[in-house]
């Protein structure tokens, strides 16, 4: 199924959220062979979860943004 992605963020999106989360999960593992401390790593890895999310949220909301500013410009 093919999203419609007029100003072809997703791509951008897609890549920013990968190497930020894998930012996290790599400072997490690195904590927790240093520390033995699983808590650390969850946390982490949580985390990394959520920055993805983030920046998927963010990039919803510019797309948002550039749509209207394309509605508004064509009045």
């Amino acid at each position: 199924m093919e999203q419609h992605d007029p100003h072809r963020t997703r791509k951008l999106r897609n890549l920013l959220g990968i190497i930020v989360s894998a930012l996290f999960a790599v400072v997490g593992v690195a904590g927790f062979q240093r520390t033995g401390d699983p808590m650390l790593l969850l946390a982490f890895l949580a985390m990394a979860v959520l920055s993805f999310g983030i920046i998927s949220l963010v990039f919803r909301l510019v797309d948002r943004l550039l749509d209207s500013l394309d509605k508004s410009q064509r009045k």
